[in-house]
């Protein structure tokens, strides 16, 4: 008995079952195997899909993470513009500028 006469003996055994006669239904069968090429094995697979919402879901919290940094950059900006000793408490504390004379201590 050869192996083809094999498989198709047992072939004939999983149709007399009736979940047997819908998996190998041929419509199930390429139904089957398009679901899998669409899942795992095209470019736009499944993976690929769950990467790229992962990606997209970082780089919005980046955008709104950065919106509020220029928001607050812009009201500090804004502060030291209207304000003239604002502007000379900004230069002190950040970049240790002093008058003539006067001494800085930097503690860390």
């Amino acid at each position: 008995m050869s192996v083809f006469t094999k498989v198709q003996e047992r072939i004939r055994q999983w149709k007399s079952y009736p979940l047997g006669k819908v998996l190998l239904n041929k419509y199930f069968l390429m139904g089957f195997v398009f679901l899998v090429w669409i899942c795992f094995i095209d470019t736009n697979n499944v993976g690929q899909y769950i990467r790229t919402r992962i990606t997209l879901r970082q780089q919005q919290r980046q955008i709104e993470f950065y919106k509020k940094e220029i928001s607050n950059m812009d009201r500090k900006l804004e502060q030291l513009r209207s304000e003239r000793d604002s502007l000379e408490k900004f230069a002190r504390e950040e970049y240790y500028y002093h008058q003539d004379g006067e001494d800085v201590f930097v503690i860390e």
